[in-house]
């Protein structure tokens, strides 16, 4: 990709998406006369003549700013960055941590009630979250209204073609959802092999599962199999971020034999355990005429939805890869928020 072009991509990444394409194609006029005026075509210039003429525009980020429309911050442009990455910094490694040890310590109390335990660990963190939010933006805001200017500031020197930062495709996969997939592949996994192994350590020789435990025979650990798969896949989605054929290839795959598992198991075997039913029957649903239809119903119904979810995330993959294919000049700045 040529000096101009990542000059651009790296304006456009600082401006707002509503006008960015229109001020990309000002500033590539720009700096198209700018080289004709020295003498030089754009296309035929050398890359010497480029770095001087783009050295001579400055900072994209400041630029930018040119163009933006005026803002009033509590943090300004100088501290931003800095709030940003380290507000993400600690987001990404707080919440994960917190909402997981509270889920296990909820579950822990009653195996059962795994939507007490989801909601414990959500909503905790979803209020500490708030408290980092609150309490890193003051400490920002005061930092904003001193005279203290951030390190990496008061080192700069004079902006540099050299400190263009590289350029690669468009991650069709984004970190949020590819974070959140290796997510859910953690919690399915700790739901399904938490209450066994509690129940190992607590000695309880005569537990009631929710699940049918003669799943363990031959179904579950063909889940574990196919769990540890996707997992591994969904970290090389983090990884590479767009869908070569390979990791469309593979998540096709892995796609269909999930399909194959959960339709092969949702006729053939009773997922929830009976012995358990019989206990809600008898104690918290009396009411209900036929727990085992109920429960049949609801098996088949989360089947259904969980299939419809899995045939869409193979076609759509297949659909972006074939984009990725036919559109490969599509680029982008690439960040680092971890």
């Amino acid at each position: 990709m040529s000096l101009i072009d990542r000059y651009i991509a790296e304006v456009g990444r600082h401006l707002p998406e509503k006008n960015r394409t229109d001020i990309e194609a000002e500033i590539r006029s720009m700096l198209e006369d700018m080289l004709e005026e020295s003498g030089y075509q754009a296309k035929s210039a050398k890359e010497k003549v480029i770095a001087e003429t783009l050295e001579q525009l400055g900072d994209p980020k400041l630029l930018a700013s040119r163009y933006a429309p005026s803002r009033r911050y509590l943090i300004g442009p100088g501290w931003y960055d800095v709030y940003l990455q380290t507000l993400q910094r600690v987001l990404y490694i707080v919440l994960p941590i917190f909402a997981t040890v509270t889920f296990i310590l909820t579950l822990a109390d009653n195996p059962l009630d795994f939507v007490n335990a989801v909601g414990e660990a959500v909503g905790g963190a979803f209020g500490v979250g708030l408290q980092i939010l609150f309490w890193i933006t003051i400490v920002f805001v005061f930092l904003e209204c001193s005279d203290e200017v951030p390190q990496a500031q008061t080192r700069s020197k004079a902006w540099t073609v050299a400190q263009l930062p590289k350029v690669s495709h468009k991650r069709q996969i984004s970190l949020g959802e590819a974070l959140t997939d290796i997510v859910m592949d953690l919690f399915v996994f700790l739901w399904i092999a938490l209450p066994l192994f509690q129940n190992w350590l607590q000695g309880d020789a005569n537990p009631v599962p929710f699940l049918n435990p003669d799943l363990w025979n031959l179904w579950f650990p063909i889940f574990f199999v196919l769990m540890t798969l996707n997992l591994i896949h969904d970290v090389f989605k983090l990884k590479i971020g767009n869908w070569t054929p390979t990791l469309t290839a593979t998540n096709v795959v892995l796609c269909l034999a999930s399909i194959i598992y959960v339709v092969a198991l949702v006729t053939t075997q009773q997922v929830i355990n009976p012995t358990f039913l019989a206990t809600l029957d008898s104690t918290q649903i009396s009411e209900l005429r036929n727990v085992t239809t109920w429960s049949t119903w609801t098996v088949n119904i989360s089947a259904a939805i969980l299939v419809g979810i899995l045939i869409w995330d193979m076609v759509n993959s297949i659909r972006l890869s074939r984009r990725l294919n036919e559109q490969p000049g599509v680029l982008v700045i690439t960040k680092n928020v971890l």
